[in-house]
């Protein structure tokens, strides 16, 4: 296309199937195409998901330089997830341009590098920006990058029905087996009193509530911070405090919601004992952890120093770069699931962990829509 991006789309593929394929490269590929994979192409796989109740394995990730290519990325794919989910600061740009060639040569700079490239040529990925990769640090829809960062997401990065209009958010949602994905866009629409914009806030108590309903379980990827204290100036949710106590209070009724975030530089996690937000006349049904508010994972940082924000957090967090989460699903079909959440270093070791179950109504349809 206009930007040298190749699309396509491959439909009636068998369920739970290994898929082999390859990606030739033209001679005319430009030379800073990484020879690992060569320059002639390489082979890859991926596999499809099954219909209906699964267990999954899920990895997210956050917060990346341009052109990382750590240890990291390596750690992911041989964990093998059915899905890797970049909770944004895909790389660390800061662009300022409405040029979308220079947004879509940042996306380059990441996927021709070895690690970023062999995981994302063999795991099913899904992607929604943050500050760095929308726009300069803390950026908001004041950005003059906006809507070049806008069309280049349209034109490269495969999503789930994100709206066309380069005016609206990139939010978007999606099901495997009996778990619904929830990606809000928390940069784009940020202008003045709103994080979320008016259109993004009302779609997402909408989606939220109802996926809650038939789904065991819902993975909200919420890529800016949740718990701090209201107006604690930082870029977080604090600052959008009223906007955020009307979300907590739309969503009360939610008891099989998870959260997971990314810009802080750090694993942690919460079981819910800090992330409710609540009215103090409204009472929360209480989180899938058994807590007032629902579990909530920080996946940070892929390769960036370390950092802490907002808090606190039941698990504490561990400022580092190397740095991803974990959800691990187990899920047979049953009136209750498994759920695990963990943050992991680029070496496998565990370096925090939460389990907990939640009962699912046993009416609810195991296939996926």
């Amino acid at each position: 296309d206009t930007w040298g991006v190749a699309r396509f789309e491959v439909d009636g593929l068998p369920p739970a199937t290994v898929i082999d394929y390859r990606v030739e490269l033209s001679d005319s590929a430009d030379d800073a195409v990484s020879a690992d994979p060569p320059s002639a192409g390489y082979d890859a796989r991926f596999e499809t998901p099954a219909h209906g109740a699964q267990s999954l394995t899920l990895a997210f990730g956050s917060c990346a330089r341009l052109g990382a290519n750590g240890a990291v990325f390596d750690a992911i794919r041989e964990l093998d997830p059915d899905l890797y989910v970049n909770v944004g600061d895909f790389h660390y740009g800061d662009l300022t341009s409405s040029n979308p060639a220079r947004h879509i040569d940042a996306y380059e700079r990441q996927l021709t590098r070895p690690g970023q490239a062999a995981l994302m040529s063999s795991v099913p990925t899904a992607y929604v920006w943050d500050d760095h990769d929308f726009g300069p640090n803390d950026s908001d829809g004041t950005s003059p990058s906006r809507l070049g960062v806008a069309e280049a997401y349209r034109a490269a990065v495969p999503h789930h029905g994100v709206d066309p209009d380069l005016d609206a958010s990139i939010a978007q949602a999606f099901t495997i087996g009996r778990v619904r994905f929830v990606l809000s866009d928390t940069r784009s629409q940020r202008i003045g009193t709103t994080m979320l914009g008016s259109e993004q806030l009302e779609w997402l108590i909408r989606e939220l509530t109802t996926s809650s309903a038939d789904h065991a379980l819902v993975v909200w990827v919420n890529p800016t911070p949740w718990i701090a204290p209201d107006g604690s100036g930082s870029d977080d949710w604090s600052a959008f405090a009223d906007e955020r106590r009307f979300l907590a209070d739309a969503i009360a009724s939610v008891d099989n919601l998870v959260m997971v975030s990314g810009d802080a530089h750090m694993v942690a996690i919460d079981d819910g004992t800090n992330s409710d937000m609540t009215s103090a006349d409204v009472t929360p049904v209480g989180g899938a952890a058994g807590k007032p508010g629902f579990p909530l994972l920080h996946a940070a940082a892929l390769d960036r120093p370390g950092a802490e924000k907002g808090g606190p957090y039941s698990h504490g967090a561990i400022a580092d770069g190397g740095q991803f989460g974990v959800i691990e699903v187990v899920d047979n079909g049953a009136d209750r699931i498994d759920v695990t959440l963990r943050g992991v270093n680029w070496a496998g070791v565990e370096l925090m962990a939460l389990e907990f179950e939640v009962e699912v109504d046993p009416a609810l349809a195991t296939d996926g829509r």
